[in-house]
């Protein structure tokens, strides 16, 4: 009996340990680029553009969407020759982009030609510049808005926000979101969790939805967790299967995803002859009724 007593000692002590490390690792890069400013407010700051060109009035029913956290656009230049020339990235209909700054989705639009909107969700302290989430559409965007995801610890985490806009696809309206939740929203529970409150917000709307970005759904838990909250309000993760988005120290995570409810059929995959970002590219080409 003392010798079972131990080994559960022994086994909770490991538990413990294991999931404290993961607690710091996890929040180590989120201190060093907490916020410092305030990104609370809905209506902003905002930036717009509106580059693309009017040559998709012979829309065959295909849409192509693009999700891709550019690691701070680092490496923009490698970044728009990949979407330029992979031939599964070339001319998406939708780009959603995280971790990017306002000249980058400027820069990145007027060269691929595509109107777009970008919230940003930080300023990072060492950098000094403003990152977010960015919508990048070959077709007309209307309606921005911004979704302020709730944190663990206000004002020390980083900020996370998801970006939403209409795009009017061949004159059908399809609500669109660019996605980037924080690492520690399957570890700490205050309340909702960002999954289960962006699927909340997502749900009040009348639209077909496309919904994607960087989820950081470091373990099975967590993407099963996410699947079933984009299920509540009938969405369909198009990017089951395409496997690891995300390297690190030999291991390999699903952290990026796209999820639809427009979708009549569909096939997708991550791009991973790049290096141009830390996390690969996530696509889906999906067929869509806009009648």
């Amino acid at each position: 009996m003392a010798e079972m007593i131990n080994r559960h000692r022994y086994l909770l002590l490991i538990l413990s340990v294991t999931f404290l490390l993961l607690v710091l690792l996890a929040a180590a890069p989120l201190v060093s680029h907490r916020a410092l400013g305030d990104y609370t407010d809905p209506q902003g700051p905002l930036y717009e553009g509106s580059s693309a060109d009017d040559n998709r009035d012979n829309f065959d029913g295909s849409l192509r969407v693009v999700t891709w956290n550019m690691f701070y656009g680092d490496k923009l230049e490698q970044v728009i020759q990949t979407l330029e020339e992979v031939p599964e990235l070339q001319d998406a209909d939708i780009l959603l982009l995280q971790e990017i700054d306002a000249v980058g989705v400027d820069t990145m639009a007027k060269r691929l030609h595509y109107n777009y909107v970008f919230y940003p969700a930080i300023l990072d302290h060492h950098r000094r510049i403003e990152y977010g989430d960015a919508i990048l559409s070959k077709w007309p965007l209307k309606n921005p808005a911004k979704l302020i995801l709730p944190i663990f610890i206000p004002n020390w985490l980083e900020s996370r926000i998801s970006t939403s806009a209409t795009v009017v696809v061949d004159g059908t309206e399809i609500a669109v979101y660019s996605t980037h939740l924080d690492i520690t929203w399957m570890i700490f529970k205050q309340g909702e969790s960002q999954a289960e409150y962006l699927s909340r917000a997502a749900g009040e709307r009348d639209e077909p939805i496309i919904l994607g970005g960087d989820f950081n759904t470091w373990n099975p838990v967590s993407i099963a967790n996410l699947d079933k909250q984009m299920e509540k309000i009938g969405l369909e993760r198009l990017s089951k299967g395409a496997g690891y988005t995300f390297e690190w120290a030999g291991l390999k995570f699903i952290l990026d995803h796209i999820y639809s409810n427009a979708a009549l059929d569909y096939q997708a995959g991550v791009y991973r002859q790049t290096n141009a970002s830390d996390h690969y590219p996530v696509w889906a080409e999906m067929t869509i009724d806009t009648k």
